[in-house]
C-alpha cells in the first residue's frame, strides 16, 4: 500500500447520486440507494484501501439550499461538519437535471471560509440515461458554469463510467500518512447503525409519496447470539393517521419491510437474524429540537418543538 491517507466527503444537492458513488469507490454497498431523495440521513463512512494508500470516504445527506426546519438544518450541519474534517471536497452533480442553478448548493460550500482552500473535484452523475449529444452539451455547459470555483478536475462518475481517473485525482489531493484505520476494515461503523440504514431503505423503497419523509428509525436493542441475532427497531411516523399506513391491512406492509430488511441484515451480519419492529408516533419530530438530538441529529437551540 501506497504512503497516502486521507478523508474525502461527498457532497452535493439531494439524489446527486452521492450514494451509488460511496459505494463503487469503497467496493462493498454500505449506503441505502433508493430513487427516493434524502434517504441518507446521517454520515456513512467507508474505507478505500488502494496501491496508493488508504482513501477514507464519507457519505453525506443531499444539500438542502432552503432549509424548512430543524431537521432539514440538521442534514445540513452533518454535510458541513464531514466538509470541515474532509482532507479533498468531491461534489456531485446530476447531469439528467436542468436546473436554473446547478451550483446552488455548491455555493453554500464554497461561501464557507473554512472550506475554501480545501482541494474541490466535481464529479458529474446520471449521463448514462442521456443522449451522446445531450450528455456532451451538459457537459460542455457544466464545465463553464463551475469554472469561477477553480475545481481541480471534473469527471464524469456515471455508472457507465471507469472511475480510475477520479481515484488517481483524489489521491494525488490526499496528504501523506500511514493509514487511518486497519487496512482489513471496510467502515469504523457499527453493524448496528447500519441496521438502521437498511430498514430505513426499504421505507423508503416501499412507501409512497412523502411518508417515507417522515419516518424514522430507532434501533431500540441489538442483541447478538452464537447463532442469531436479535433486533428489535421502532418506525417512527408523525401521524397518528399514518400508523396504518406503514402497517398495512393486516400488517402486510410492514411485514414485507421487515422481510427485506432482514434479509439484507443476514448478509451483512452472516447470519440469521430476529428482527421484530414497531410503529409509534412522534408527532412533529422534524420540528422537534429535542427527539432530533436523541436520536443523533447535530441540532442547536431555537425553533423548539416538543
Amino acid at each position: 500500500m501506497g504512503s497516502k491517507a486521507g478523508i474525502v466527503a461527498l457532497l452535493g444537492a439531494p439524489n446527486a447520486g452521492k450514494s451509488t458513488l460511496f459505494n463503487r469507490l469503497v467496493g462493498f454497498p454500505l449506503a441505502a440507494v433508493t430513487y427516493k431523495p434524502q434517504t441518507t440521513r446521517f454520515l456513512v463512512t467507508g474505507i478505500l484501501n488502494h496501491a496508493l494508500g488508504q482513501m477514507v470516504v464519507v457519505d453525506t445527506p443531499g444539500l438542502i439550499a432552503r432549509p424548512k426546519n430543524p431537521w432539514h438544518e440538521a442534514l445540513n450541519r452533518h454535510s458541513y461538519r464531514a466538509a470541515q474534517d474532509a482532507d479533498a471536497l468531491l461534489y456531485l452533480i446530476a447531469l439528467k437535471e436542468e436546473r436554473e442553478s446547478p451550483t446552488e448548493t455548491l455555493t453554500l460550500i464554497s461561501e464557507r471560509p473554512n472550506l475554501l482552500e480545501k482541494p474541490l473535484f466535481i464529479g458529474l452523475t446520471h449521463g448514462d440515461s442521456l443522449s451522446a449529444l445531450t450528455r456532451q452539451n451538459r457537459l460542455e455547459a457544466l464545465s463553464e458554469a463551475l469554472a469561477p470555483f477553480s475545481p481541480r478536475g471534473i469527471y464524469d462518475v456515471s455508472v457507465d463510467k471507469p472511475l480510475d481517473s477520479l481515484i488517481l485525482g483524489l489521491f494525488e489531493a490526499l496528504p501523506e500518512g500511514s493509514p487511518l484505520y486497519p487496512v482489513e476494515e471496510i467502515t469504523p461503523q457499527s453493524v448496528r447503525f447500519f441496521v438502521g440504514e437498511i430498514i430505513r431503505k426499504y421505507l423508503y423503497t416501499h412507501l409512497q409519496e412523502e411518508l417515507p419523509y417522515g419516518t424514522e428509525v430507532d434501533v431500540v436493542s441489538y442483541k447478538e447470539g452464537p447463532e442469531r441475532d436479535y433486533i428489535n427497531a421502532v418506525i417512527y411516523v408523525e401521524k397518528e393517521s399514518h400508523k396504518p399506513m406503514v402497517i398495512g391491512r393486516r400488517g402486510a406492509m410492514i411485514k414485507k419491510i421487515g422481510t427485506e430488511a432482514r434479509k439484507e441484515i443476514e448478509q451483512l451480519v452472516n447470519k440469521p437474524v430476529y428482527l421484530e419492529l414497531y410503529v409509534k408516533v412522534a408527532p412533529h419530530w422534524r420540528k422537534s429540537i429535542q427527539r432530533l438530538k436523541a436520536w443523533g441529529y447535530e441540532v442547536r437551540g431555537g425553533l423548539e418543538s416538543k
